[in-house]
């Protein structure tokens, strides 16, 4: 990683159903990919299929390290049931010391992710 790439990161996804939120969480918590997911609820307005959808949805946002990416990518990939997932990834450049060392510490992605 070069020292302009962040060490923290956000990642968010969508799914239609709370259940379905709360398991995506608690699989990347639990795998240690993740030291917190974030459930928001959501409303979506896209484009699919040259129609304008609107949809109720849970934004899941994954506190987590740009070294955990590659598996949490992995699960959601496996998981996720949307055709077309959303998936995006957004730096956290600065934050309180004490947060980031609990991310830090709480994440430990798998020995070959590394």
């Amino acid at each position: 990683m070069s020292p302009s790439d962040p060490e923290f990161i956000a990642a968010q996804t969508t799914v239609d159903r709370p259940a379905l939120a709360e398991q995506l969480a608690s699989a990347a918590v639990g795998s240690r990919l993740a030291a917190c997911v974030q459930i928001t609820e959501a409303t979506s307005v896209y484009r699919w299929e040259d129609g304008v959808e609107k949809d109720a949805e849970q934004l899941l946002t994954f506190k987590t390290t740009a070294q955990a990416l590659p598996g949490l990518r992995r699960l959601i990939e496996r998981e996720h049931p949307y055709d077309e997932p959303e998936f995006i990834v957004l730096p956290i450049v600065d934050g309180s010391p004490s947060y980031l060392g609990w991310i830090r510490d709480s994440v430990r992605p798998p020995a070959d992710d590394s």
